[in-house]
């Protein structure tokens, strides 16, 4: 008897996957539409969809499988058995496309709830269904769009978490993104960015992917551009295609709004780096050694003999006399290390200059601290007036009403910028003394840290023991390195040391820096300070 009952495929379908176990879950629905099919068809096969029953049915999974596997038995006279007509389709002109595509494949409908009929009549009474399912899914999207754009207007993020991010309940505030394990890399990755650590998109990419980042699998640059453009990682909230601008959020920032601005400028070219994007760890001083005659960067690449490899620097600017002739990687790089050497101060000497970078990095907190005060009477003027325009907004005409409201949005931008801008100089000054012993570390002994360090170590050598690119000349080496000012000043310092110069305080120190000072274009102070900045 069985073997004479027609041929039955049953098709649920669910809009989101939590719905999966839920009243009206797939499992529910298989349940009913089994139950029908049990004294009339025989279930041949079951598809399953949790997907939106808007939009193009195709771009269903489990539909598209169907009708592929209707295809690949055309002569079988199929009835198709679904729960619901909303389970078919809520969209009137893809329900009757979809309608179209099972009537010229000579598939039968059967619906738990709603009896097809080809008459003019059930038509009619099909399409007014049809719209009203397409009704009720507008009207379910406006009110979810809606609760989640109030949301955003509260400072609170209704998506799905970005990376670096985990919704957790909170007791006050409800779902709250709150900083995951991965925070910390992204943390450092974008104030790396931002500070020239990591010098391009590719070099953050290589620190991802070091650190796991995408669990072994690897990151795109399309990945990145997408974590460098969220402002939701320094506190803010902001949603342009619901016009929901930018606010401060309740959840925990992950960097400083000052670093998202670094990343910004670095993107939109406001900045510049000082550095290729493939440098190699076999060739430290690609991009930092000039060539003498035409003053560009020399290029580095590895050659293959008869026996061996061999790697060499050489010019490849285009013009230049001694294009493509070849200096041997061991003897720039020996005669670099000379160089570094020669970068090498006492002990005694950084310990005086380490006393000097304190006293100015106090004089630096006290200056924030008049321009952080500043900033808040600037902070309570913007308040003040924001506030008087909203209380007029209500007694003035629509056209008067517009140019205020673009008042109040250009007052709320420059309010979250001050707040941005307006630290407490403890706040900033919390890791200072581990940077700055970090850093006179690299200055006591730069050649030490250039043999034994990473490639970003040897960067990092290049960034604070010189000002600018250092030339090489094929036949002399390397000429008078450009050494920054802590390797200036400790030259001066052990030549004033010898001529009796006393070091028991630091003014006297100050003092023999302002007659260094007067020699060159540099001012020492300001040098200092950008020290400083870079140290923070």
């Amino acid at each position: 008897m069985a073997e004479n009952k027609q041929k039955a495929l049953i098709y649920c379908r669910v809009s989101s996957e939590r719905q999966k176990t839920e009243g009206h879950g797939l499992d529910s629905q298989e349940h009913r539409c089994r139950q029908y099919c049990l004294s009339k068809y025989e279930v041949e096969k079951v598809f399953l969809d949790s997907a939106s029953g808007g939009g193009d049915f195709m771009k269903r999974p489990a539909m598209s499988s169907m009708i592929e596997y209707i295809d690949k038995y055309p002569y079988r006279n199929y009835v198709v058995v679904f729960d619901d007509l909303s389970r078919f389709a809520r969209d009137t002109i893809f329900h009757l496309k979809l309608r179209a595509t099972f009537k010229i494949r000579g598939v039968m409908l059967k619906c738990l709830n709603f009896d097809f009929d080809d008459s003019p009549e059930g038509v009619f009474s099909e399409t007014i269904l049809a719209a009203n399912n397409e009704l009720d899914r507008e009207k379910n999207r406006r009110q979810v769009i809606q609760k989640m754009k109030a949301r955003l207007e509260r400072g609170y993020w209704p998506f799905y978490p970005p990376p670096g991010f985990t919704n957790k309940r909170d007791p006050v505030h409800g779902k709250l993104l709150t900083p995951d394990k991965k925070a910390e890399i992204i943390k450092e990755a974008l104030e790396g960015f931002a500070t020239g650590r990591l010098k391009e998109q590719v070099d953050v990419r290589k620190f991802l992917e070091l650190n796991d980042f995408n669990n072994g699998k690897p990151v795109y640059l399309q990945a990145i551009a997408r974590l460098f453009s969220r402002i939701v990682y320094a506190g803010y909230i902001e949603y342009e295609p619901w016009e929901v601008k930018r606010r401060l959020g309740h959840h925990q920032a992950i960097i400083s709004l000052e670093t998202f601005q670094g990343v910004q400028d670095k993107m939109n070219g406001n900045t510049r780096c000082f550095s290729r994007k493939d440098t190699r760890p076999d060739f430290p001083l690609r991009g930092y050694v000039l060539c003498s005659t035409c003053k560009q960067p020399l290029t580095a690449s590895w050659c293959t003999g008869r026996k061996k490899k061999h790697a060499y620097y050489r010019c490849n600017h285009f013009g230049c006399i001694l294009k493509d002739k070849s200096i041997k990687k061991d003897k720039i790089e020996g005669e670099f290390s000379d160089v570094l050497t020669r970068a090498k101060a006492k002990s005694q000497i950084v310990d005086y200059t380490k006393a000097l970078f304190l006293k100015e990095w106090e004089n630096k907190m006290a200056n924030l601290g008049q321009i952080t005060a500043r900033k808040e009477k600037e902070l309570s003027e913007i308040i003040e007036e924001k506030e008087g325009l909203i209380k007029k907004i209500t007694r003035v005409s629509d056209i008067v009403a517009k140019e205020i409201e673009k008042r109040i949005e250009e007052l709320s931008n420059q309010e979250l910028n001050t707040k941005g801008q307006t630290a407490s100089p403890e706040s900033r000054g919390i890791s200072f003394g581990t940077a700055l012993e970090t850093t006179l570390t690299y200055l006591k002994n730069p050649h030490k840290q250039w043999e034994i360090g990473t490639l970003d170590d040897k960067r990092l050598v290049l960034k604070l023991v010189f000002t600018d690119r250092i030339p090489y000349d094929y036949e002399n080496g390397f000429g008078t390195a450009n050494y920054s000012l802590p390797i200036k000043a400790f030259e001066l310092l052990a030549t004033s040391k010898s001529q009796g110069v006393d070091w028991r305080g630091v003014e006297p120190l100050a003092s023999t820096l302002q007659k260094w000072r007067s020699t060159t274009e540099l001012p020492a102070r300001r040098y200092l300070s950008r020290i400083l900045d870079f140290l923070q």
